[in-house]
């Protein structure tokens, strides 16, 4: 049971993951590429959560963490150089 609710959440982000892709080609405004491309990111480290949770790695939830530790300031920090079109 537990192993089919994590393949339903794997399969619901990565429904989601391919919508946000059409959003970012579809689209021509660069605020909404900047925030969906961290929406993105997130989509798959979550996805790769979810893949450890059925497969055994040695390294997973550092890598998690590393993602999301870098994930969480260089996107902040790019979408701030976007909106103010790179005034400082």
């Amino acid at each position: 049971m537990f192993e089919f609710i994590v393949q339903a959440a794997m399969a619901i982000i990565g429904l989601c993951l391919l919508a946000s892709l059409v959003l970012i080609i579809r689209t021509k405004n660069e605020f909404i590429r900047a925030v969906v491309s961290d929406m993105v990111f997130y989509s798959m480290v979550s996805f790769y959560l979810l893949w450890t949770i059925g497969n055994d790695t040695q390294i997973s939830y550092e890598i998690v963490l590393l993602a999301a530790l870098v994930g969480g300031v260089l996107p902040t920090m790019s979408i701030a150089r976007i909106i103010s079109k790179g005034r400082r």
